[in-house]
């Protein structure tokens, strides 16, 4: 089969799902993300719709299974499993791992060629592929795609625009469905609203976007993911929202108003739309019993709910660690019972969601509270502190991973602005809901005694 891509002839052999090819491929990208033109023979994928062009056929499969698993996500979605894309996009691969970096490793483009609309991704190799990004422009295009494949019509010197609100929310929507999504960013007591009004979400562009800083990244996140949430739910949800995509990239108007032409169970002002969004953050922030505690978080519950209450012999109420066990055994039958109950029943909400080591120890502790109900003494002391050896060694494990990863994310950055008005605002915000490092943290503790050293020299 002859076709053509940017001019330029080639032949496609089939075989099987994809294609192999020689490709003349006629631009790339800078280091500053700008699109420029080359020479340089390369090889190509084709699978369903998606054309990979470039590097070698591993990482071309490699990007042709995530292309296709959001295409999946996507028509899920919708509810159009069985959706083809009926307007190619390419993906351009270039460089080499060990390359100079570039500014921006993945760069989307829309062209257009004799009336005609091109699709492209620009992915550089030199430090590998950046698995959210690539996820994020693959939904962008996806999106444009719906929105330009069905001959929706589009003025001479009008421009398309898909908006970053919508396409993080359909990728959160996504992880939601599928039980992967981060529920903290909801369960999070943070005034989004406050930090990112939702009018500035969704006026947001591509640059003013990628310009955020601060927490306005994660209020951006969480608002668009249950504004795109909360439409789904809708009733006949997942119908509307095929053809209220495509409708987005061409429609000229308010956004709340083609939501309204789709989803009329939604006709609402704009402020209650900003009440009917944080509703939706608040049922996704909802606990779920799959959700597990992290190793310091299980500690840290564990260590409140060991607790054995009863009243002494005037009556008085009674709260001992349970290495206090011996005073309970002095008490009757009854009142050991009611002594160890509370302890019992949060032990076992918690065995639902604990860090998977720590089930052993849970179902130790509970077996120890069933021997004090019988007033059976069976070497407990020894197995508590048999327990407690092991509980912290797991917090000291726990530690070293948190410290770790702030070490990570503290030394990650590559880029320095010189423009700290934000980091004040931050800095400010978090004095102001009186978030402070804590007393053990080991960086801290590093940062405080270079402070002695050089603070004292003269």
């Amino acid at each position: 089969m002859i076709s053509k891509i940017d001019g330029v002839t080639f032949m496609i052999c089939v075989f099987g799902l994809s294609a192999v090819i020689p490709i003349l491929a006629q631009e790339s990208v800078d280091e500053n993300g700008q699109v420029v033109s080359t020479v340089e023979k390369k090889g190509v994928t084709k699978f369903n719709g998606f054309i990979i062009a470039g590097s070698h056929l591993s990482v071309r499969g490699a990007i042709a299974s995530s292309a296709e698993k959001t295409r999946s996500e996507l028509n899920g979605l919708t509810g159009e499993k069985d959706r083809k894309i009926k307007l190619p996009i390419i993906i351009q691969l270039y460089g080499e791992e060990g390359d100079k970096e570039h500014k921006r490793s993945v760069v989307s483009k829309i062209d257009q060629v004799q009336g005609e609309y091109q699709l492209k991704i620009f992915i550089h190799l030199a430090k590998g592929v950046d698995r959210d990004l690539l996820r994020y422009h693959l939904m962008e295009m996806l999106l444009y795609e719906r929105g330009l494949s069905s001959g929706q019509a589009v003025a001479e010197g009008e421009h398309v625009l898909v908006k970053p609100w919508l396409i993080l929310g359909m990728l959160e929507a996504a992880d939601i469905k599928r039980g992967e999504a981060n529920r903290k960013i909801y369960q999070s007591d943070m005034p989004y609203f406050e930090i990112m009004p939702l009018q500035q979400v969704f006026d947001a562009h591509e640059m003013t976007f990628r310009a955020l800083d601060g927490r306005r990244p994660l209020a951006f996140r969480a608002i668009s993911g249950a504004m795109m949430n909360a439409l789904l739910r809708q009733p006949d949800g997942r119908r509307s929202m095929g053809p209220y995509l495509d409708d987005v990239a061409t429609f000229k108007g308010e956004d709340e108003n083609l939501m309204r032409k789709h989803f009329p169970s939604m006709n609402k002002s704009r402020n209650s739309l900003g009440k009917w969004v944080d509703l939706e953050m608040a049922e996704l922030g909802a606990a779920m019993v799959t959700q597990v505690y992290s190793l310091l978080e299980t500690e840290k519950r564990l260590e409140s709910v060991l607790k054995l209450r009863y009243r002494d012999s005037e009556r008085a109420a009674v709260s001992v660690g349970i290495d206090g066990y011996a005073e309970v055994l002095k008490l009757k039958p009854a009142e050991r019972l009611d002594a160890v109950a509370g302890a019992s029943a949060e032990l076992e909400r918690l065995s639902y969601r604990c860090f998977p080591s720590y089930r052993p120890l849970i179902g130790e502790y509970e077996m120890i509270l069933r021997e004090l109900v019988g007033g059976k003494d069976k070497g407990i002391q020894q197995r508590l502190t048999k327990m407690s050896d092991v509980r912290f060694r797991f917090q000291q494990a726990g530690k070293r991973t948190r410290d770790y990863l702030d070490w990570y994310y503290i030394t990650r950055s590559d880029d320095v602005s010189g423009d700290f008005k934000q980091y004040r605002e931050l800095s400010e915000a978090l004095q102001r809901e009186s978030v402070k490092p804590r007393s053990d943290d080991s960086i801290q503790l590093y940062l405080d005694s270079v402070q002695r050293i050089y603070g004292g020299r003269r």
